[in-house]
């Protein structure tokens, strides 16, 4: 741990400047600030993106069958996500783009499902390990029940995505049943 008093001004400040990813806690230990992200709607020009994320096998492992995606499929989604259907409606969808510095980083999926919101979300595999699920997470939850008017939310996991399952729980969703090989988790 750094203390002021252990370093001369200038090796405090430059100390400081290292640590700008970082915040000291109540406690005097270090923790990483989230990344700070933004989650805006889907638009077309933000498919070739998503092409990239649904192509890429690290990607779509824990997806559907596992496989990336073929551009049949890519496009039937995204023409279902720029659809708008009325959210009050089973079945209607949002897409938001994560950026992080004007950079996409990811996609937060929303879809209204007879039991709830299911949320979803990929991670561009170049910025894996940074928290940026987890801020995207904290994104989806703290707009998607005021899109939508309610806070019953889920999500479907596929049980080897032990990291996902975990980010889920952390943020106060339960597991509740498995169903077609997919974990159910609910906001509680």
């Amino acid at each position: 741990m750094l203390a002021r008093e252990e370093l001369p001004d200038s090796e405090h400040s430059k100390a400081l400047d290292r640590l700008d990813a970082t915040t000291l806690t109540a406690k005097g230990s270090l923790m990483l600030c989230p990344p700070l992200i933004d989650l805006r709607p889907f638009h077309v020009s933000d498919t070739a993106f998503f092409e990239r994320l649904a192509s890429d096998e690290r990607v779509t492992r824990f997806i559907g069958n596992g496989q990336p995606w073929e551009q049949q499929t890519i496009q039937d989604r995204v023409t279902a996500a720029l659809r708008q259907d009325p959210l009050q409606m089973v079945g209607a969808s949002r897409w938001y783009l994560v950026t992080e510095a004007n950079e996409p980083v990811g996609i937060v999926v929303s879809s209204r499902k007879d039991q709830g919101i299911e949320i979803g979300y990929w991670v561009s595999p170049d910025h894996w390990g940074r928290g940026i699920a987890g801020a995207m997470v904290d994104g989806a939850l703290a707009s998607i029940p005021k899109d939508y008017g309610t806070s019953q939310l889920i999500a479907r996991v596929d049980p080897a995505n032990a990291a996902s399952a975990k980010l889920l729980t952390r943020r106060g969703f339960q597991l509740r049943s498995n169903h077609d090989g997919l974990d159910l988790y609910t906001l509680a």
